[in-house]
């Protein structure tokens, strides 16, 4: 007895070691040497087998989004759905409220011309041929549209849209432009106007592309070669869904007379005649999760609270006294992970996926979550792991991350966070050194 007990303590440090060595093996390229590594590893009973740097704050880039999803669901609900209601306000305007729902005209909307149907139906039924202005009420967010905290350079892009109460097609515009020497500007969707002064120039495109405020007018400037495409951000979300409810009216034959306008502040508006519901809040969360994708992060964020400081708040509470998070490993200042200023550890990140793979959340959580092979950011990577593995990736400037859940080949789970910050080394480096110790923390 004493025998095997001693050849038992023996084989679980050998194990420990073999692990230990294989992340360190995966970790050593001479390429990182000078980046910071913060990997936490532990199994099901909360014991570490891995760790480095792992109680040190770092940028967790898009993995700070696990924690914005866990707080989402616990202020709204797994089904909550968002509406975008259509009001008469009993001067011949049409009123559009928004709630928050990121999806409107975007990627859920397989058709973009019949996003509005069900307002336009209600407009006829009423008899209605033609409205003066159309109002986009954006009330039940505050006016802080960007997080302060985002760098200057993002602005302006895909990634980094503006976050109100409404939104349409993700809050970006599709821009192209054909021949430099007579420059023909298209624009997706076709009713965003669009003014041009480009130059001929040669090597890569240069062109700058920014979206003004008066109704959204696309502006190129700057030199070109013989095409160049884009896609940013549009300057107002609130008017660009008004611009797609003038379209769609107009094309249906109701004429707008009147101007596109926004309302910030609370009005009991006279009589609501349509609604449009978002799919249920976990389906918009797989999209946030397995794409990424910042504007539903910052959206579904917000609505737990109007404004960002009251969801911070309401998060905090969540992580400190739900999930048992020391508020000292954390801080979020966005909720998307794009701002650099998000510091977490990564025993906090293990922490949090510990919480969502409780056998009570355990079957949703796996559903969201980034899956190798599947549509979103893991579609590429470690696809032997494809049974048995969910994450969540991460990527800004100099950082590179990927934390989640494992499931062993014979039962059991491994939690593990591995972020890499302050790395000046391609992409492809970071990529495979973290794939090798996801590959090392999945043997088992």
């Amino acid at each position: 007895m004493r025998r095997a007990l001693l050849v038992l303590l023996l084989a679980f440090p050998a194990a420990a070691q073999t692990l230990t060595e294989a992340i360190d093996r995966a970790v050593a390229n001479p390429k990182l040497d000078r980046a910071i590594w913060a990997i936490d590893v532990e199994d099901d009973a909360g014991n570490v087998l891995y760790s480095r740097n792992a109680a040190t704050l770092v940028m967790p880039a898009s993995n700070r989004k696990i924690f914005a999803a866990a707080s989402i669901i616990n202020c709204l609900g797994t089904d909550h759905r968002f509406t975008t209601e259509l009001w008469l306000d009993g001067n011949g305007n049409l009123v559009m409220r928004g709630s928050g729902d990121p999806s409107l005209g975007g990627r859920w909307a397989y058709d973009r011309d019949t996003v509005f149907a069900s307002f336009v139906s209600a407009v006829r039924a009423r008899g209605i041929a033609e409205v003066n202005d159309i109002v986009a009420d954006v009330s039940q967010f505050d006016r802080v549209t960007l997080p302060g905290t985002w760098k200057i350079g993002n602005l302006g892009a895909d990634y980094a849209a503006p976050v109100d109460a409404l939104a349409y097609n993700e809050n970006v515009v599709g821009v192209a432009v054909e021949d430099c020497a007579r420059p023909v500007v298209a624009t997706d969707p076709n009713f965003i106007d669009a003014v041009e002064t480009v130059t001929c120039g040669p090597g890569e495109p240069d062109a700058k592309i920014d979206v003004v405020s008066d109704e959204n007018v696309v502006r190129v400037t700057g030199p070109m070669t013989k095409k160049f495409t884009d896609l940013p951000a549009v300057a107002s979300p609130g008017l660009y869904a008004a611009q797609a409810l003038r379209d769609a009216l107009r094309r249906d034959g109701i004429k707008v007379r009147g101007a596109l306008r926004l309302n910030i502040a609370p009005v009991a508006w006279r009589e609501r005649i349509a609604t449009i519901e978002s799919p249920p809040l976990w389906q918009l969360l797989t999209v946030m999760l397995k794409v990424s994708q910042n504007l539903y992060a910052e959206m579904l964020f917000k609505a737990t609270a109007g404004n960002y400081r009251g969801a911070w708040i309401l998060e905090r509470d969540f992580l400190t006294s739900e999930v048992g998070i020391d508020p000292a490993e954390f801080r979020f200042v966005d909720g998307s992970g794009l701002s650099s200023d998000d510091l977490v550890t990564a025993r906090a990140i293990v922490s949090m996926f510990r919480w969502m793979n409780a056998p009570q959340r355990r079957g949703l959580d796996w559903l969201m979550l980034a899956t190798p092979g599947e549509e979103g950011t893991l579609s590429k990577r470690l696809l032997p792991l494809a049974a048995r593995f969910r994450g969540k990736t991460g990527t800004i400037s100099g950082v590179n991350a990927l934390s989640g859940i494992v499931r062993g080949n014979n039962g059991g789970y491994r939690y593990f966070a591995v972020v890499l910050n302050h790395s000046i080394a391609d992409w492809a480096a970071a990529t495979k050194a973290i794939d090798d110790v996801v590959a090392a923390v999945s043997d088992f």
